[in-house]
């Protein structure tokens, strides 16, 4: 009987680091998926944008840098991200995984070359055990005026 209590004492012990390791790569993959998706939402934003013409685009981009500070990603943005996705039920999934998104766009101007540089950073949360912090997903594009009107 005390072989028997000392076999099972050892194998819980042994089981306890790969129960460990179990549940921090499942933290991580987590961490990774959410990372995966700030930077969808961050192309495909950016995308959206470079494929207007050029004075169109820069208008664009002059409401959305003007108030300069944070916003969540709304109904608009998430769908445009979202437009692919034909399933009603991963559609509303992928909205509750976004509504903790957030972002801060940017861009500078060279009037003389007709050169845009956007700037757009996402931000999402990562929940780790009671604490909760923000990592983000920053990108830069170019775009060129020349002949686009």
């Amino acid at each position: 009987m005390i072989e028997l209590m000392v076999g099972v004492t050892i194998f819980g012990l042994a089981m306890l680091p790969l129960m460990w390791m179990g549940t921090t790569q499942t933290r991580g993959a987590y961490s990774v998926g959410k990372h995966m998706m700030a930077g969808q939402i961050s192309a495909s934003f950016l995308d959206s944008l470079l494929g207007l013409p050029y004075n169109e685009c820069l208008k664009k981009i002059k409401t959305l840098a003007g108030e300069g500070k944070m916003r969540v990603l709304d109904n608009e943005d998430l769908q445009k991200t979202l437009e692919a996705v034909n399933d009603s039920s991963i559609q509303k999934d992928m909205e509750t995984s976004f509504r903790y998104f957030r972002y801060q766009f940017g861009y500078d101007h060279d009037e003389a070359g007709r050169i845009l540089r956007l700037n757009l950073e996402v931000f999402y949360r990562v929940e780790e055990s009671d604490e909760k912090s923000e990592q983000s997903v920053k990108l830069s594009v170019l775009k060129h005026g020349a002949g686009n009107g």
